[in-house]
């Protein structure tokens, strides 16, 4: 009994001193100087990386692979196809893989707009035809 008097008046005791021990002043105005996690300026550290998404399929039909113009065009809408054969890391079964397109194209649909696909399929025709990658 005794024992949890004096815990709970230790408790007491340092719940009213450490609120009291660390207040500022209330016209305290934290400058880029006095602010420990101050960061530099974003525009001095140059443009910003984009993170790069990948559609897995299973062989490399209409991904126009190693066609720079193709490529630079889906790192521009923020991802780019990886051919992985069946049974691979991130190609074990066909489930794991829609799940995981499911969700870059989900990711996708929001950041490029309801009709990316289409934007993407007119940019695999001009580049495929200003590059001579067709048959026929």
């Amino acid at each position: 009994m005794f024992r949890h008097f004096i815990l709970t008046l230790l408790l007491l005791c340092i719940n009213w001193i450490t609120p009291n021990a660390y207040a500022q002043d209330k016209d305290y105005i934290p400058t880029r100087n006095t602010v420990p996690d101050a960061r530099p300026d974003p525009k001095s550290q140059g443009p910003k990386k984009k993170k790069i998404r990948y559609i897995i399929t299973n062989n490399t039909k209409n991904t126009l692979a190693g066609n720079k113009c193709f490529e630079d065009a889906t790192q521009k809408m923020g991802f780019m196809y990886m051919a992985v054969p069946k049974g691979q890391v991130p190609n074990y079964d066909g489930v794991t893989r829609w799940f995981h397109n499911f969700g870059v194209k989900f990711v996708l649909l929001f950041k490029n707009g309801p009709f990316w696909k289409r934007k993407v399929n007119k940019k695999f025709e001009e580049c495929k035809y200003n590059s001579g990658d067709f048959v026929g």
